[in-house]
């Protein structure tokens, strides 16, 4: 996937309401890389794009709903099948 389309997805997805963010991954291992530059919360398989997500409980959504607009996003840029992680929560009530 080039640079900029991992970059246009990526905003895409994040502006989605109940999406805080994309996760990294525990150790920043969830991530396309180019030079000096990194697109966090995505990685490509041969088969199937993933994105990992940070869900934000202050806009509660239910989460098929949210995956659907996060495979929605991904459609307008690229054929593929989509894996949508649920990978951290926040903004819960106090």
């Amino acid at each position: 996937m080039e640079r900029d389309v991992a970059d246009r997805v990526a905003a895409g997805i994040r502006a989605i309401p109940g999406v805080a963010g994309l996760h990294a991954g525990r150790f920043g291992e969830v991530a396309l890389l180019y030079p000096r530059h990194r697109v966090r919360g995505l990685r490509v398989t041969p088969t199937v794009l993933e994105v990992h997500l940070v869900v934000d409980l202050a806009a509660p959504r239910p989460l098929p709903e949210i995956s659907a607009q996060v495979r929605a996003v991904v459609a307008d840029f690229l054929e593929t099948e989509v894996d949508v992680f649920f990978a951290d929560a926040t903004g819960g009530p106090p």
